[in-house]
């Protein structure tokens, strides 16, 4: 039987191990695929690492992990020459996701990835949802429909007050928008989720006293803006503010490329909230968690 060891790759065995993680993609763009992802762990530093399985000295099985503010992480599908091996840099790569407090992972694919996702699944992984992508290139003017706003609206940047910090919290509450991910975490972990992020504008909405909601964005490539939160308090949900802060954020928040937005499939009401303003989906990804959580 072959003796094989697993470690994290040393830094010459970097660029041959993200090779590997790519072996599968075609032609020039795998050499692009493992150049870039060679790039990233460089500049992620402890945030990132690569696990290799090496037998009799050679590289034959790698898996990508990463971590993320508030206790999250990110996988990429472990690729290996059996599957004894890829299970193998999987379970040193989740292990060290652990050790470092990651209580929830994500990892995502393409539907006709799924079948690379196996490694991920016989170690724990479960298939959740899709996230829906979304954008809005249209006209920037306020719809004739939209009434009057009964909000306010204030910008924000971190580091967050306390009042910002609870309608985010508040916010998470019966949330439809992958709730897996918020269920296992402490209520400090999931606000550093969001708080880490120090390009991010935050826009709070209120009606006299009383706090709505908030949206979140943050700057994205080539002059887009990513919407990355948009959440409403429970006890106002279904009463048209969501309606009122998106349409805020598509008319008064500058951008010169479109709007992007990512959400959970499940999330029907958030669906059509933002078909009735004009996005539209140009991709979707299959998403798989591992929760290690309490």
């Amino acid at each position: 039987m072959s003796r094989f060891d697993v470690s994290p790759a040393a830094p010459h065995e970097l660029l041959p191990a993200c090779r590997i993680l790519f072996a599968r993609t075609p032609g020039a763009e795998r050499d692009r695929a493992a150049e870039h992802c060679h790039d990233r762990l460089l500049s992620d530093g402890e945030a990132s690492t690569i696990f290799v399985a090496r037998e009799n000295g050679r590289l034959r099985a790698a898996a990508l992990v990463q971590t993320l503010p508030g206790a999250l992480g990110i996988a990429l599908p472990p690729r290996g020459q059996s599957r004894q091996l890829e299970d193998a840099v999987t379970v040193a790569a989740c292990a060290w996701l652990r050790a470092r407090g990651v209580k929830v992972c994500q990892a995502f694919a393409m539907a006709d990835e799924r079948d690379e996702m196996a490694p991920l699944e016989r170690n724990g992984f479960k298939h959740t949802t899709q996230l829906v992508f979304l954008k809005h290139t249209g006209t920037r003017t306020k719809s004739p429909a939209q009434p009057s706003s009964r909000l306010t609206f204030a910008f924000r940047a971190p580091p967050l007050v306390g009042d910002m910090r609870g309608t985010l919290l508040a916010t998470h509450l019966d949330s439809l928008d992958c709730p897996e991910l918020n269920r296992p975490r402490t209520a400090d972990e999931i606000a550093e989720g969001f708080t880490e992020a120090l390009h991010s504008e935050w826009y709070l909405a209120t009606r006299g006293n009383e706090h709505v909601g908030l949206a979140i964005v943050e700057p994205g490539a080539e002059g887009a803006i990513e919407l990355t939160y948009l959440g409403i308090e429970p006890g106002l949900r279904g009463r048209g503010f969501g309606s009122e802060l998106l349409n805020f954020i598509v008319t008064s928040v500058g951008y010169s490329g479109p709007l992007n937005v990512s959400v959970d499939a499940r999330n029907l009401p958030a669906m059509r909230l933002y078909a009735r303003h004009g996005f539209v989906e140009y991709d979707r990804r299959e998403v798989w968690l591992a929760s290690w959580g309490a």
